[in-house]
């Protein structure tokens, strides 16, 4: 039901079950530190948490858990949810599938490559549970398409203004991350709106409007 809510008190109390040490383990296994390597020029290196190990205090894991203070590109995104329900694979990232010549004769195919186990097929299975729970019962409702099945989650972010090191107050990053079907997932959708140019911004049923 947290998840299915979004309700921040109940990631806190996760996170602090998880103390640091295995919190900042997880964000470098979803390879949300690291450029993915996609085969895009120019990826961009905005991946960091702003705070280290070392320096990093109860309160900055707090809300850390609930998405905010750091930055991560989409692609990291993207990359990470589909290792969460896909029983737990990381794959290369690759915007090509295949390259063909003028009379469609396949040249080259890009096959996919694992990188590495996040979660465990169990794991996976339980939160594509929870995720269809979001959608079908909690914050993700907007989203839904009539006769599918899908799974996703709501994400609401407070801006951070790097010339004052303080939080925006009334801009917020708003998204959402849905896949389809919900328990055998063929396509993950991502959508973020960067300050919704409403007055009143910070409700991800934006982003879901985009996404269904």
């Amino acid at each position: 039901q947290g998840i299915e809510n979004s309700c921040n008190p109940v990631f806190i109390d996760v996170a602090l079950r998880l103390g640091v040490e295995k919190y900042y383990d997880y964000f470098q296994k979803f390879g949300l530190l690291e450029k993915t390597g996609i085969d895009l020029p120019g990826e961009a290196n905005t991946s960091t948490l702003m705070y280290t190990l070392d320096n990093i205090k109860p309160v900055d894991l707090a809300t850390n858990v609930f998405g905010q203070n750091y930055n991560c590109t989409m692609i990291e995104m993207v990359s990470a949810f589909s290792s969460l329900v896909n029983g737990g694979n990381y794959y290369q990232p690759h915007v090509v599938k295949k390259i063909a010549d003028d009379n469609d004769n396949t040249v080259k195919t890009i096959e996919p490559t694992l990188l590495k186990k996040t979660v465990s097929e169990n794991t996976s299975a339980t939160l594509k549970n929870y995720l269809q729970n979001v959608v079908a019962n909690g914050t993700g409702k907007v989203a839904k398409v009539d006769g599918y099945s899908m799974g996703g989650k709501t994400g609401t972010a407070q801006m951070y203004d790097e010339t004052t090191h303080l939080r925006k107050r009334g801009s917020y990053l708003v998204s959402f991350i849905g896949c389809v079907p919900a328990q055998d997932p063929q396509l993950v959708i991502y959508t973020v709106i960067d300050q919704p140019n409403v007055q009143d911004q910070p409700h991800s049923n934006y982003a879901q409007n985009l996404t269904r």
